[in-house]
């Protein structure tokens, strides 16, 4: 084998070498493009799936609301609510009623010439 035997042998070893090498970072960078790819798709469907959630939770509040709507529920505790006012305010009027009755009273002229 002469020198440029030897020479044209480690250069194609040489360039093989590099084209493994950049064949292997082509699959490194694609394989990690497709990492990233995967995860922002997860990623969506993860919230998908908690805007699907807050939805039914939503949905399930509004049809709670109309069964005790419908029962009668709401309108009890507004009746309730309602009731409660008034009787304060017979409270306060008998405190009234109370001071006014101890307040000191003029005799009625007519009484005294009985």
């Amino acid at each position: 084998m002469s020198g440029l035997d030897v020479a044209g042998l480690l250069n194609r070893l040489v360039d093989q070498g590099h084209d493994d090498l950049q064949r292997a970072e082509q699959r490194e960078q694609s394989a990690r493009a497709e990492a990233r790819a995967e995860a922002a798709h997860r990623e969506q469907q993860a919230e998908r799936r908690e805007e699907r959630g807050y939805q039914r939770e939503k949905e399930a509040r509004a049809e709670a609301y109309q069964r005790e709507k419908k029962s009668g529920l709401w309108q009890r505790l507004k009746h309730f609510s309602e009731r409660s006012k008034s009787e304060a305010m017979l409270r306060k009027r008998w405190k009234l009623a109370a001071c006014v009755e101890s307040w000191p009273r003029k005799k009625p002229k007519n009484a005294s010439r009985s």
